[in-house]
């Protein structure tokens, strides 16, 4: 079974806008390499802002692109034993899909930004925003108001000429050593053939060079890859000793396997997450 995606919509600018079906896939059990790479990502996102608001030993000023569904605070809520009122001070998600304020934790009709939940996780100080940054790339937060900036699975939704505007945007919404977490695919030498929801996939050097001008590279690694080109690189740079990729292998399943193994060789995996600090 193909990853689960909701409805895709074309926006103004030819953007397109999809979402997996992350709930969906837990329901019928279809963890593939994708969705377990998603969910990996959310957890990351909500270690790194706890571990920033205990380091700070303040709550967080968080700004999302491409919110969706909100699981990064979802996982926050309901997987970690903490004061929430501790790690968020203030979130503010940009998404295009009116669909993302629909909470099916939920079964009402409110907002997912009415609920308790959200509210506490937030400390009342949660907003979704609809808006289309191709049309409007600015944040509506000020600039030098935010701790934590992510965006997962975005960038390669728009046309190449949009990214910039909202990565430079969103960079001065930051302070000074703010911290950033864009995931987006590595194209593969070709955008002649990409998923029908994808509009411009990005090289890593070519991202690489973009995120460079206005961060400072903290950690990067591979999301999930193709086995074919991990046992490649490995038998190239052998980055980690062979007992470990055998442990590895022998602890988890192959669609596992394809996420955890991805790290070592973020440059030629299918999908890139970047850890940033913002260059002041």
């Amino acid at each position: 079974m193909a990853s689960i995606r909701k409805k895709i919509a074309v926006n103004a600018n030819n953007s397109k806008n999809t979402r997996m079906d992350i709930a969906g896939a837990g329901t019928l059990a279809n963890w593939r390499p994708d969705e377990l790479a998603h969910i990996s990502r959310f957890c990351k996102m909500a270690q790194l802002i706890m571990d920033r608001a205990k380091q700070e030993g303040r709550p967080q000023d968080i700004l999302e692109i491409g919110c969706g569904e909100v699981w990064t605070l979802r996982y926050l809520y309901k997987a970690f034993v903490s004061r929430k009122e501790e790690i968020v001070n203030s979130y503010t998600g940009i998404d295009i899909d009116p669909a993302c304020l629909v909470d099916w934790w939920v079964d009402d009709d409110q907002d997912v930004t009415d609920h308790q939940w959200f509210k506490t996780m937030t400390g009342g100080n949660g907003r979704i925003v609809l808006q289309d940054l191709t049309t409007n790339p600015e944040p509506p937060v000020e600039d030098e108001s935010m701790d934590v900036f992510m965006t997962t699975e975005v960038i390669e939704h728009m046309g190449r000429q949009f990214i910039e505007p909202w990565i430079e945007a969103s960079w001065r919404k930051l302070r000074p050593n703010g911290i950033a977490y864009i995931s987006t695919p590595n194209h593969d030498g070709s955008n002649d053939k990409l998923p029908k929801d994808h509009v411009y996939e990005w090289g890593y050097e070519e991202l690489k060079t973009l995120l460079e001008k206005y961060y400072t590279i903290e950690r990067h690694y591979g999301t999930f890859t193709q086995m074919n080109n991990f046992k490649r690189n490995h038998r190239a740079n052998l980055r980690w000793p062979q007992y470990v990729i055998d442990d590895i292998q022998g602890r988890f399943d192959k669609n596992w396997s394809r996420v955890i193994l991805a790290t070592a060789y973020p440059e030629t995996a299918n999908n890139c997450n970047w850890i940033l600090r913002k260059k002041v």
